[in-house]
């Protein structure tokens, strides 16, 4: 096996064969790539690959009708009312959370009410209390005769 030289001189002279393969590879890609014919062979490859998946996807979607399988389509409808399920389900969760929290301050604020209601019903006794007993500065006074 030849080696090539390890000097400066042999890598400067694959450094230029590189570069002079690459500016070749690169002005007849340019060249290829601006003619219309190229261009037209390879729009028809393309077209024809297509072609073939489509007929490729219509026959396996049709082998599975036949077998009573899902297709891609019916995989793709039944994700789309999934996420749509789901949706609702999150939202009715939302919902269903919200009126929790609103349960939960209502419970609040009556036992709050129901509290100040103890004491204010508290506060009146007393008052009516006071009212009910006789004071020693207001005995009642006897007629004279």
């Amino acid at each position: 096996m030849n080696r090539p030289p390890a000097s400066a001189e042999g890598r400067r002279l694959r450094a230029e064969l590189y570069h002079q393969w690459e500016r070749a590879m690169t002005a007849w890609w340019d060249q290829a790539l601006a003619s219309p014919a190229v261009l037209g062979a390879m729009g028809r490859g393309v077209a024809v690959q297509t072609g073939a998946r489509t007929q490729f996807e219509h026959a396996v979607d049709a082998q599975l009708e036949r077998l009573h399988l899902p297709t891609r389509r019916d995989i793709v409808r039944m994700t789309r009312i999934a996420t749509l399920l789901e949706e609702k389900l999150l939202a009715q969760e939302d919902l269903l959370l919200q009126l929790r929290e609103e349960l939960v301050a209502a419970r609040r604020e009556a036992a709050e009410a129901r509290a100040e209601a103890a004491v204010a019903r508290e506060e009146l006794r007393a008052g009516l209390a006071a009212l009910a007993s006789p004071t020693p500065s207001a005995s009642p006074r006897k007629a004279r005769s």
